[in-house]
């Protein structure tokens, strides 16, 4: 196995430790959106988005672009697309059960809802 570093490690894991963070990871799968967007989609304020992006941005998850003057978020799928085959190997073979425990077409609803939470781990 590779040498790692612990500091990367937690920092990557620290930001997917949010239930907003990962509800707008979840949001940014139908494609490229704007701030306004994904906070209506959330019903979350911009500044708590802002925040959040903000800091999948410093770990790459997500990257922005401008278009024209709208700014648009959109998933890193160069690290999203390894690390969601790693979750799906996990999730096949050690915790089956889960994908049972919240049928799919309610778990958008419970990612929103999830999303207003405020308990995470923050790394300073």
């Amino acid at each position: 196995m590779k040498e790692f570093s612990n500091e990367a490690y937690y920092l990557l894991f620290s930001a997917l430790s949010n239930r907003t963070r990962l509800a707008i990871i979840d949001f940014l799968i139908g494609g490229p959106k704007n701030v306004s967007e994904i906070s209506s989609s959330l019903k979350q304020n911009q500044s708590l988005i802002l925040e959040n992006l903000e800091k999948l941005e410093k770990c790459m998850l997500v990257i922005s672009e401008k278009v024209g003057k709208d700014k648009k978020y959109l998933l890193n799928n160069e690290i999203i697309e390894p690390l969601s085959h790693v979750l799906e190997i996990h999730t096949s073979k050690y915790c089956s059960g889960l994908t049972k425990c919240i049928p799919k077409e309610k778990l958008k609803e419970y990612m929103k809802k999830e999303a207003s939470k405020t308990i995470f781990i923050e790394h300073q």
